[in-house]
């Protein structure tokens, strides 16, 4: 199984990051044997997203793709200066300007509570390491109910992942896979390990968690979207107990974050650099219905 650095499992992005980084396989099952065994030997083709079903047919139409992002148009949704005080158009944690003093209680609580009143989202992630793409994830996912429907491309593998009502799927187009939780299949284990990575209800949870200090760097336009950019200092080990993780040798203590609220206190956009790789989030439809079902019937595969 993929060893993480806990520094980069503070956030969902972070997953991404990481596996771009390296390690002995990419994120879920690449071979196995027995009844466990699933393969990625073919190029995902998962449905995911707005009223469609498992196994790549719609039912209506595609996954909305307002306010996504690709590679070539990340840089679309840079932040720029509006009536801010001291803000950047480029941040990361690196940075020592982390805005003026915030209460960071106020700043978690505002937060939790906007993504309380409106729990479904669709997330655009990517990972890049010396300003070149390594890794991207895109989906939506409820986090009321702990449900995602993710695409993911890395290492020039197409993975699609899915969690519904605690069961985790794998697309093996054109079939997904149930995954069966007990496994002792260790390339099982790591399938679910990346679902429970790419959850954003869990790293959410992490993450505020493990806030310890927030600042207001001002107002600023995100994809359109007036924002407030925040900062916010996260304690490592704390939001790690939270994941049920411990930091390893070697892991900084604090993490400084970059997080852009709109006017309801949703998150738009979220991202740090660290060890020159940087990971960002960028957030849209939030509080939109989305329709993320188990497969069943024919389009699941059948396990020996």
């Amino acid at each position: 199984m993929r060893r993480r650095s806990p520094a980069l499992t503070l956030a969902l992005a972070a997953a991404l990051t990481l596996s771009a980084c390296g390690g002995d396989g990419g994120p879920g099952p690449t071979a196995g044997t027995g009844g466990d065994s699933v393969s990625n030997s073919s190029t995902p083709t998962p449905g995911g997203g707005k009223d469609s079903t498992p196994g790549g047919s719609s039912t209506s139409s595609p996954r909305s793709t307002s306010g996504s992002t690709t590679d070539s148009d990340a840089d679309s949704d840079e932040p720029t200066l509006s009536n801010s005080t001291k803000s950047s158009s480029t941040s990361s944690s690196t940075s020592t300007d982390t805005g003026a003093p915030f209460d960071a209680a106020e700043f978690t609580d505002r937060l939790e509570a906007a993504v309380d009143a409106n729990p479904t989202v669709k997330i655009d992630v990517t990972a890049k390491i010396a300003g070149q793409s390594q890794a991207s994830a895109t989906g939506v996912q409820d986090l009321s109910a702990d449900s995602l429907d993710m695409d993911v491309s890395l290492a020039g593998q197409q993975l699609g992942y899915r969690l519904v009502d605690g069961q985790y799927y794998l697309a093996q187009p054109p079939k997904w896979v149930k995954v069966d939780e007990d496994s002792t299949n260790p390339l099982v284990k790591t399938t679910i390990d990346q679902v429970q990575i790419l959850s954003m209800r869990r790293q959410l949870d992490a993450f505020v968690a493990g806030v310890e200090k927030a600042g207001n760097k001002g107002t600023e336009d995100v994809g359109g979207v007036s924002t407030t950019h925040y900062t916010a200092t996260v304690d490592t080990a704390t939001s790690l107990r939270e994941l049920g993780m411990k930091p390893a040798p070697g892991a900084p203590e604090t993490v400084i974050y970059d997080v852009w609220l709109d006017e309801d206190d949703l998150i738009r956009r979220m991202e740090f650099t660290l060890n020159g790789a940087t990971a960002r989030l960028l957030a849209s439809e939030w509080g939109e219905p989305v329709s993320i079902t188990a497969p069943s019937g024919s389009q699941l595969a059948k396990t020996p």
